[in-house]
């Protein structure tokens, strides 16, 4: 399985430009933020055996899905890649994958065949089973209690191994000119399970992950390395000693069933269902098990903040990432399609929005189920002859595309969740390939968008947030960037995001002596946007430049007071926002700006040692 540290990372963007005076920070200071406990423990959980006695149609389709085949130990019922003990040869070791009677291993050697090391496979990630490019990745066990990626990974469509390279990270065919000391993974040092002080591969590839740091070791449990029952639906242990005690005519009329349901969530409480695994996401406290709110444990919006930022301006993947893009989609934005309304939770299957199988992934009926109209006539629609690819849906509007972090030597395509009318010049301009140009190679995308225009006419416009971020260039100045881009009527929640950190990155700055105040009237309407993420970056805004301004802190002060059960994850948001701005000034060489924000990070977070150690640091 290819693997991204999407932990994200704020580092400092070379393009960032900041304008303005500081002054030393407040004294003042905001009410205490009282942290909450866990809900949900690993106890909790039981695994999904349990379930096939009652649900034995649903464990069926489970069973044979990729969730279920997602990981495991290393068996041969498991093991994809080829430990035959050919070699793997580099320039200064030559690595043998081999089988020793039930133990997979890779046994490390130098040219002259003396023995390096030798790391036995305890744990495999993937099965070589996604469709753009599939991978299957390994893990041993360290002295420490984690267990460790390890640096050669196996390709089933290029029946190939491969590695990571520390220069770029970017994943290549094994060669000769290769050194182990030229891999990223090279000593293991990504662990299974979210550690804070270790690069790690949070929770996504497995079940109910749970790390904890005990003296100086590690305790790693899991329920599996497949994705089970309770990984989408929650623990599971009082929901089955509720219905045993139903079956036993033991009943309490005042107690439901003890787990969550599926039926009748919101759009966005479905996606979140998904979005634990299939998104970039930004940890904002530790410890999350299924079951638990999300958004009190990660942030969807944060890994936008960076230089990092996976997404182009309209939601394309411009470098890695999963599905989160989908947010984007005018099928979400203006409708209300979640992830099951084209994939069936269970058997990880294609349906319709009515729930109906499908024969296969690009089933045009995935799409005609909602966009009946164009069913009557596809080739009016297409203008490609029918059954041709280009005649599909999925070919023109959720094209598959590389996603260039990996780099292009291993395949790694996966499917836009955009869902976005193709747009030549524009995807061109992104630095993109349209869905015209993956099969039209030959003609520009000049002559593309005229025979788009030909057939569409004036085709849909952009979303107003996308297109007003269009209108900023170098040159625009804050009064009229501020024009543009603080439009908080607009509902479009990542790109509301994108467009609040561009302004606030480029036009604000710590302690600014003058700010219009219709630009903080402007930032003062986003704090009052539902979307947690959004108003916690609307505050770190308001903090950031207007801390000295009496009237902004109080406004501030009197808001956290009336956030409620939403003042955790917003405060640690909000912390964290102005704790990556310190990082900024800090790897500029401000040290100055650098505990300027520092410190307003720990008025948000008083006890955060994170922020804490990051502001003891500026000021040694």
């Amino acid at each position: 399985m290819i693997y991204r540290n999407i932990i994200a990372k704020f580092v400092i963007v070379s393009s960032l430009f900041i304008a303005g005076c500081s002054k030393n920070s407040t004294d003042s200071t905001f009410p205490i933020l009282k942290y909450s406990e866990t809900k949900i423990s690993f106890a909790d959980f039981i695994g999904s055996n349990q379930c096939q006695d009652c649900h034995a149609d649903i464990y069926d389709q489970w069973k044979g899905s990729s969730h279920a085949m997602a990981g495991g130990p290393a068996t041969a019922n498991n093991i994809i890649a080829p430990f035959n003990g050919q070699p793997i040869v580099l320039d200064d070791v030559v690595v043998y994958p081999e089988q020793v009677d039930s133990t997979y291993r890779f046994r490390i050697l130098t040219p002259t065949g003396d023995l390096k090391q030798t790391i036995n496979v305890q744990f495999v990630v993937g099965k070589g089973l996604m469709y753009g490019g599939g991978t299957q990745t390994f893990f041993g066990k360290y002295d420490d209690g984690t267990y460790r990626f390890l640096p050669f990974d196996y390709s089933k469509h290029e029946d190939s191994w491969f590695v990571q390279l520390k220069s770029d990270e970017k994943w290549v065919k094994i060669r000769k000119d290769i050194k182990l000391d030229d891999l990223y993974n090279w000593p293991p040092h990504r662990t299974l399970g979210e550690i804070n002080d270790i690069s790690n591969c949070q929770q996504c590839h497995g079940s109910q992950i749970i790390a904890k740091k005990v003296n100086d070791v590690y305790d790693v449990k899991f329920t599996s390395l497949s994705i089970n029952c309770e990984s989408c639906h929650g623990p599971a242990k009082e929901h089955a000693t509720i219905m045993s005690g139903i079956v036993n005519n033991v009943l309490n009329n005042n107690q439901g069933i003890g787990i969550k349901t599926a039926v009748g969530l919101s759009t966005d409480e479905s996606l979140n269902m998904c979005f634990q695994c299939h998104a970039v996401k930004t940890p904002i406290r530790e410890d999350y098990l299924p079951g638990e709110n999300l958004q009190e444990f990660y942030s969807l919006k944060l890994p936008l903040l960076g230089n990092e930022n996976p997404f182009g301006l309209n939601g394309r993947i411009k470098t890695f990432g999963y599905s989160l893009n989908h947010l984007y989609s005018d099928c979400y934005l203006n409708g209300a399609m979640d992830c099951t309304s084209c994939h069936n939770p269970h058997s990880n299957s294609y349906q319709d929005i009515a729930g109906n199988a499908l024969i296969g992934r690009f089933d045009d009926n995935q799409c005609l189920s909602c966009h009946m109209a164009k069913s009557s006539d596809i080739t009016a629609h297409t203008y490609h002859k029918p059954e041709s690819e280009g005649s599909s849906c999925v070919a023109c509007h959720m094209p598959a595309r590389q996603h260039l972090a990996i780099g292009t030597e291993i395949q790694y395509k996966r499917t836009d969740h955009t869902v976005a009318i193709p747009r030549p010049s524009f995807d061109a301009a992104q630095g993109l390939e349209s869905a015209c140009k993956q099969c039209h190679a030959d003609i520009s995308e000049e002559d593309l968008q005229l025979t788009i225009n030909d057939w569409y006419g004036p085709i849909k416009p952009l979303h107003p947030v996308i297109a007003n971020r269009m209108k900023v260039n170098q040159r625009t100045t804050g009064g009229d960037a501020a024009k543009v881009l603080l439009q908080p009527q607009h509902e479009h929640p990542m790109g509301q995001f994108a467009n609040l950190t561009y302004f606030i990155k480029r036009y604000l700055s710590p302690g600014m002596t003058y700010l219009d105040m219709q630009i903080i009237e402007k930032l003062k309407d986003y704090t009052e946007n539902e979307d947690i993420d959004i108003k916690a970056l609307a505050y770190a805004g308001l903090h950031y430049s207007q801390y000295n301004n009496p009237q902004v802190k109080r406004f501030l002060t009197d808001e956290i007071k009336k956030l409620g059960q939403n003042e955790e994850p917003i405060r640690r948001r909000w912390g964290l926002i102005l704790d990556y701005f310190g990082s900024v000034f800090y790897l500029s060489g401000d040290k100055a700006k650098a505990i300027e924000c520092y410190e307003l990070a720990s008025e948000v977070l008083p006890n955060d040692p994170t922020i804490i150690n990051n502001l003891s640091k500026a000021k040694s």
